[in-house]
Parts: C-alpha cells; sequence; structure tokens
C-alpha cells in the first residue's frame, strides 16, 4: 500500500524560447493515461442440489480522467459444462469511476450429486469502452463434493475501510472423523504490517463440519492507490486428506479519493534587464501511494510570450508522497514603464489525480514607473605630458520633464588618485529634456611605462530617476614602452669572436642585432652583421624584471680596431636600445 518509493524516474528536456534564457522542464510522462481493466478469478463448492453463486469482480486501474469505463463479459466451457454445471451468462457492466473502482459478475453454479472431480470454466471480457484489458480471463473453478473431503480455500476481496477480509476455507465434503488443516498469510503487493496484520493458525473441523473462517484484520490509511492484494496459504493437512486448493487471494479495493491537483497564483518583479524567474507552485491536496501527473501550458494575458516571457509547457510528475512542486518561467527584464501584466497557467489531464483550480494567474510587477540612469564605461589614453579627459556619459530613459540630479565618486582601482588621476566627486544635473550628461575625470600624463590602469566611478541619491546601471570603470590607456638596456662583451678564442651580454626588461620573441665593424682610416665598416635571439630569461640582478642573454659568434679577423654594435629595435610595449663596444686584435 505505502509504495511510495515505486515511481517511474523522468528526464528532463530543454525548453527554448526566442530571445530568452530557457529553463529545464519536466518532459510529458511516460506512463500511459488509459484505464487498464481486468478480472480476479473465483471458486465455490459445488453442492448436491439447487445453486450457489460464484461471484467475480471486475476492476480497473489508471486515470480517472474521461469518461466511466465498461466492458462486455461473457462465459465459455472448459471442463465444466453450460447448463449441466453452471448457467451461461454475458452482458455489459459498466465500472464504478470512485471507490473500489470495479463491478461484480455472479454466475449460477447448478448442484449435483455425481462424482466429477473439480470443473472449470471462463469468464471472458471484450469490447471496452474508455479502458483498455489487461487481463481478459477469469477462471472459474468448481470443486466437487462427491467423493474423498479435501481442503480449499477461497479468494475474498473488500474495501480498505471494512477492517477485516475473512477467508472460507471448505471441505467439499463432510468427513467421518476430526481433522485439521494449517493456514498462515504471505505478502503480495499488500505488505504484512503496513497493510495488513499477519495471521497464522490451524483449523480444526469436527465430524460433518465443512466450512471456518479466518478473519484477517487489514489497515485503513488516506492514500490513493492500487489494489493490493495478500493471500493466505494452506498446509499439512491431517486425516490424509490432499488439499484440492492451497491458496486464497485476498484482494484490499482501495476507497480513498485520489488528491487534489491546483495551481496557486503568483508574482514577480519584472526588473530592468536579463530575466528573473516566475514561481508557479502547483499542489496536491494531500499525498498519494501514485505517481501523479499533470499537464501545463501558459498562454497571454496582458503580457505576451516572446517579449515579456518564454512561454511554457510540459508535464509536471509528483513522486509517490510528494505534495508540492513548482512551475518556473522565465519573465524578461525591461526599462519600459508598462503597468503589471499578466499570465495565465493551466492544468490539463491529471493523471491518478482529480483537477482542482485549473488556472492560475502569474502577475509580471512592472518596476519601471520614471526615467532610469546609465552610466557607462569610459576610456582615455595617458598621454606624456598635461592631462587627458576621461569622459563618464550618464543616460536618461525616458527623457524628464523636470532636472535629474545625481551624485557621483571616483574610487581607485588600479590607478591611483593624486598621480595618475585626479579623484573627483559632486553632483551632475541632466537638464529637463536632455537625454544624458557628462562627468569628467582627469588624468596625469606620465613618460612612464606601467599596465593599462583603471578607476571606479559610482552613481547615488538620484533625484527624479532611477539609478539602473550606477557603476563604471574607467580605464587609462598607457602610451609609453619598457625601457630596454642592453650590455656587450667581448670573449676571444683562436678561430672567433663573440658578443655576449644581456637585455634587459626581456620578454619571449625579443631578437638583438649584432654588427661586427672594423675601424678603416677614420671611419668604422661593417665586416659582418648577426641577429640572434634571447634566451635564458631569469631576474639576475634581483630587481623584479626579467633579463634574457644573447651571444652572437664570429669568425676572427685579422689584427687591427674593431668595435661591437648591438641593437634592439623595440616593438609595440619596448623602447629600442644600442650598446656599442671598441676593442683591439
Amino acid at each position: 500500500m505505502k509504495g511510495l518509493g515505486r515511481y517511474i524516474a523522468r528526464g528532463a528536456a530543454i525548453l527554448v524560447v526566442a530571445g530568452l534564457i530557457p529553463l529545464v522542464v519536466a518532459t510529458p510522462a511516460l506512463a500511459a493515461r488509459q484505464k487498464s481493466i481486468r478480472i480476479n478469478d473465483a471458486s465455490v463448492v459445488e453442492g448436491d442440489a439447487s445453486t450457489r453463486t460464484m461471484t467475480f469482480t471486475i476492476s480497473w486501474t489508471g486515470s480517472k480522467g474521461g469518461g466511466v469505463p465498461s466492458v462486455h463479459y461473457a462465459t465459455a466451457d472448459a471442463t465444466a459444462t453450460a447448463g449441466a454445471d453452471y448457467t451461461a451468462k454475458s452482458d455489459t457492466v459498466s465500472l464504478t469511476n470512485g471507490g473500489c473502482r470495479c463491478a461484480t459478475v455472479s454466475i449460477s453454479v447448478l448442484g449435483d450429486t455425481t462424482t466429477e472431480g473439480t470443473e472449470s470454466f471462463a469468464v471472458n471480457l471484450s469490447s471496452a469502452v474508455n479502458g483498455t484489458i489487461a487481463d481478459a480471463h477469469g477462471v472459474g473453478t468448481i470443486y466437487d463434493n462427491e467423493g474423498p473431503p479435501s481442503f480449499v480455500v477461497t479468494d475474498v476481496a473488500g474495501a480498505e475501510a471494512s477492517g477485516t477480509l475473512s477467508f472460507c476455507v471448505l471441505l467439499t465434503n463432510a468427513n467421518g472423523a476430526t481433522v485439521s488443516v494449517d493456514y498462515a498469510t504471505a505478502d503480495g503487493t499488500a505488505i504484512a504490517g503496513s497493510d495488513y496484520a499477519a495471521t497464522s493458525g490451524t483449523l480444526t473441523f469436527n465430524p460433518g463440519q465443512t466450512s471456518k473462517s479466518v478473519p484477517v484484520t487489514i489497515v485503513d490509511d488516506a492514500l490513493a492507490e492500487d489494489d493490493e492484494t495478500f493471500t493466505l496459504n494452506l498446509s499439512n493437512a491431517t486425516g490424509g486428506l490432499a488439499i484440492a486448493d492451497p491458496t486464497g487471494t485476498a484482494t484490499i479495493q482501495n476507497d480513498d479519493a485520489d488528491p487534489i491537483v491546483s495551481a496557486v497564483d503568483a508574482s514577480v518583479i519584472e526588473g530592468d534587464g536579463g530575466s528573473s524567474i516566475l514561481t508557479v507552485p502547483v499542489t496536491l491536496s494531500g499525498p498519494s501511494g501514485h505517481e501523479i501527473d499533470v499537464d501545463y501550458a501558459t498562454s497571454d494575458g496582458t503580457a505576451t510570450a516572446g517579449s515579456d516571457y518564454a512561454a511554457a509547457s510540459g508535464t509536471l510528475v509528483f513522486a509517490a508522497g510528494e505534495t508540492t512542486k513548482e512551475l518556473h518561467i522565465t519573465v524578461a527584464g525591461d526599462f519600459q514603464d508598462e503597468g503589471d501584466e499578466t499570465l495565465t497557467v493551466t492544468l490539463s489531464a491529471p493523471f491518478n489525480a482529480d483537477l482542482g483550480t485549473a488556472i492560475a494567474t502569474g502577475t509580471i510587477t512592472n518596476d519601471d514607473a520614471g526615467p532610469k540612469l546609465t552610466v557607462t564605461d569610459a576610456i582615455a589614453v595617458e598621454g606624456n605630458t598635461g592631462t587627458t579627459a576621461l569622459a563618464f556619459t550618464v543616460t536618461t530613459t525616458p527623457t524628464s520633464l523636470s532636472d535629474i540630479t545625481v551624485d557621483y565618486a571616483t574610487t581607485d582601482g588600479t590607478a591611483t588618485a593624486g598621480s595618475d588621476y585626479a579623484s573627483a566627486s559632486g553632483t551632475l544635473t541632466v537638464p529637463a529634456g536632455h537625454v544624458s550628461g557628462v562627468i569628467t575625470v582627469t588624468v596625469n600624463g606620465d613618460r612612464s611605462w606601467e599596465p593599462n590602469e583603471t578607476l571606479g566611478l559610482t552613481l547615488s541619491n538620484p533625484v527624479g530617476a532611477k539609478i539602473v546601471v550606477g557603476a563604471a570603470t574607467g580605464t587609462i590607456i598607457n602610451d609609453d614602452r619598457i625601457q630596454t638596456t642592453l650590455s656587450t662583451t667581448l670573449t676571444k678564442g683562436a678561430t672567433a669572436i663573440k658578443a655576449k651580454g644581456l637585455i634587459e626588461a626581456a620578454t619571449s620573441g625579443m631578437t638583438i642585432k649584432v654588427s661586427l665593424l672594423r675601424k678603416v682610416g677614420k671611419r668604422y665598416v661593417v665586416v659582418s652583421t648577426k641577429s640572434v635571439g634571447a634566451k635564458g630569461f631569469l631576474d639576475r640582478n634581483n630587481d623584479g624584471i626579467l633579463d634574457a642573454a644573447y651571444v652572437a659568434s664570429f669568425k676572427r679577423p685579422v689584427a687591427g680596431s674593431y668595435r661591437f654594435v648591438a641593437r634592439y629595435g623595440g616593438n609595440t610595449s619596448y623602447a629600442p636600445s644600442k650598446r656599442t663596444l671598441s676593442f683591439k686584435l
């Protein structure tokens, strides 16, 4: 009965709506929303005369949506013969939509004094309306009461609220001596302790007795659930008697109403940009032992799908035992003063639940009354001397019929007030009818290389408007190169001479051009030039700046006066440098 863990795990699909951020929503339910109709087996001891009634139960499980189910039934011979052993019957029955969700079919079994053994016939289902047939064949067993007696136990069914289900244990014929048989319950889909009280014991039949009752207490609860079963099993018959039917099945018919599923009104503040989430609760009136599914779909009220919110539809799934779920609808923020807007969420096609409040209203609360202020980032090139203006633009949407004022103040980022820029604070006035105003911050120029630097500007205390973007970043673009230095030394060998040195600051990919020049008369003439790469990046003098080594090798020339000239050409970040070394060979 409890079965709270028995549910179908669901996947997720992505809902995509142009222009809005999608949310993950539940996929349609996997469970088929059909009524499943089935018939149980039945049995009776025949008797010597007149008739006895064999009762079959036809029941259904599944969704309560749609019409009341009905089904046709008809008996059919097996080893028992209509007219001689039982009365043939056929008809169409409607099954109740609440309570046990069932109908009963009674078949008359004809008594006789002929020894003929156990016989059977069938009750077959067909032509279901508003449902599908899951078990179409019920077997009716007629136990012969002539011949040697044997034990049988009959099936039993009853509503959960009845408190007790009683099995009937029979002797097919009276015995001349006292006999007994053991009995014990066993779980089926019903669980001992939570759905019924386990029972066991021994039944004693005195001479002439043919019937005994075994009552079993069943537990009433408030969970809507499938009908559940347990069995009573016979064993250890005495007196040499056989057990013709050792197992009786008890069906606990669910009599609890399905919970009611309802949608609840909800609201969310729109926001000025991006998106926000409208959370619509969907609730059950109480827990259920079933999985519950319900379809949902949004529709426009005064809000429009695609511009104001992302349309959503799908199936919401409650696992057994859950009573609350949420639908998440993406709402688009904007700056338009448009009043509160609404959309609706409609529930439909509940599975294992009844529909309560099917329509909920989602309200998108407008927060855009009056003009809005937005400040944008600013950029300025530093310059080598003097000052440069870093201009922040503050815009108002829409324009105002009266003056707007707002306070502002700068704050250090990587730039430092007093050396990199002049701190600024004050009040900006955007005159009536104007769309913007400008806040100017003075940037100090220099010739020292440094990274690009930033400062912040913050708006506060608006009068006549609302701040929607109140912080901006000002970036001071460095236009100076990193200074470089070169060192050069001479290394002499028997066949070669080398120019060796360091370049600082150094970065990967630097190339140094080294020329060997010979003095001819009063001037130097280039003998050879080589370009070599910088390598071995280290901070050799521990000044916090990387340097790199270079070496250029030349064939040793004849005796004379010579000079090495080492040059670094620089790039957009590093300044050029040159080193000259004179020597004699």
